[in-house]
């Protein structure tokens, strides 16, 4: 077996891990603000240190402004952006019946008339149904009518928006104690072990988290932007629906791309049109495989896109939302312990003798 390698320090972080997933199980949906807060200072750290290097600037300074920022974009997104895609979000629902009778006319009765078959949808019983319920789903789309019944969810909602840019200021100014706090913990005897294990986890984590964010904000605006310019109604909520799911590999974009061609399908009646939609979302992806994700994430960091699709439904089941929040930097964690298993299995004798 190697002299430099422990399966203490592997053991020791594997149980801490533990804890913190029971942890964070019992207290559930408390902890998000704080979870969001850690994970923006963890993302925004490296900015902090260049400006405060470079510009000599206050640590004190840079997390107001930042604090600051995140507390406009937080107000912005339920008073000016939300109300906007809901907007776009009904225009799409109400756009549905008209789909129904494009598929029956368009590509299920031909079928019907050549094959003898007798697919149909019954568009009568989905145009009463949608009509019954129309009202339900109106208030449902309408932001302030729900919540002016669920005063809790006011309240919450409200609390997240104060409390996560005032953590966040805390949480920057106070970043390099936490870490030093927590540093001071390890055995001596397991630091380096320790150290190293910790490095390969913030190595993996750092240029996805770090990385995917850019590619999400970048892929948003493109896929608004260009779905707007070729005229596609509910362009601005197919974007950024298909820009913040772009970290999901392949599901972000068919999500988007199905959604686009549903109103396409609705409202042109022409295949030129969306032609254009396909050219679009092809050039997107084309261009962020091969070049947005790749500059920005990097190479292979471990996250195959079955991986990062099972994480987030595993920890999404176990731990709900919060789950979802915590399910690339647990499975990334998951990742870097496997390894340094698999360091400590092939060094042992078991594996090694003959």
């Amino acid at each position: 077996m190697s002299n430099n390698f422990n399966l203490k320090p592997l053991i020791s972080i594997l149980l801490i891990v533990i804890m913190v997933f029971l942890f964070i199980d019992v207290l559930g949906t408390i902890l998000i603000p704080f979870i969001v807060s850690l994970i923006l200072t963890y993302i925004l750290n490296p900015l902090v240190e260049k400006i405060t290097t470079k510009f000599k600037v206050r640590r004190m300074v840079i997390s107001l402004i930042l604090s600051i920022i995140v507390f406009l974009l937080f107000v912005s997104i339920p008073l000016l952006i939300i109300p906007s895609l809901f907007v776009e979000l009904k225009s799409l629902i109400i756009s549905i019946p008209n789909l129904i009778i494009l598929l029956n006319d368009n590509v299920l009765n031909p079928i019907n008339l050549r094959y003898g078959t007798n697919f149909l949808i019954d568009y009568n019983s989905i145009k009463t149904n949608f009509l019954n319920n129309i009202s339900i789903i109106n208030d449902s789309l309408n932001i302030f009518s729900p919540l002016a019944h669920k005063s809790m969810i006011v309240i919450k909602l409200l609390t997240y928006i104060i409390l996560i840019p005032f953590i966040l200021f805390y949480s920057i100014i106070e970043w390099h104690r936490l870490i030093n706090f927590f540093d001071s913990l390890i055995p001596k005897s397991y630091v380096t072990n320790i150290h190293n294990i910790i490095n390969d986890i913030d190595t993996m984590l750092s240029a996805y988290l770090r990385g995917q964010v850019s590619v999400m904000f970048i892929m948003s605006i493109y896929y608004a932007t260009a779905l707007q310019i070729i005229g596609l109604k509910s362009a601005i909520v197919i974007g950024i629906l298909t820009g913040t799911l772009v970290f999901i590999p392949y599901i972000g974009i068919i999500c988007g791309l199905i959604f686009a061609l549903v109103v396409g399908i609705t409202n042109y009646h022409d295949a030129y049109n969306n032609l254009l939609i396909l050219l679009v979302f092809g050039i997107g992806h084309i261009t962020e495989g091969a070049f947005i994700t790749p500059y920005f994430v990097g190479g292979k960091i471990g996250l195959n896109p079955i991986m990062i699709i099972l994480a987030l439904m595993i920890f999404g089941q176990l731990l709900g939302f919060v789950g979802v929040l915590l399910a690339l930097p647990l499975s990334t964690i998951t990742v870097v312990l496997l390894k340094h298993a698999k360091i400590y299995y092939v060094n042992t004798k078991y594996y090694n003798e003959e």
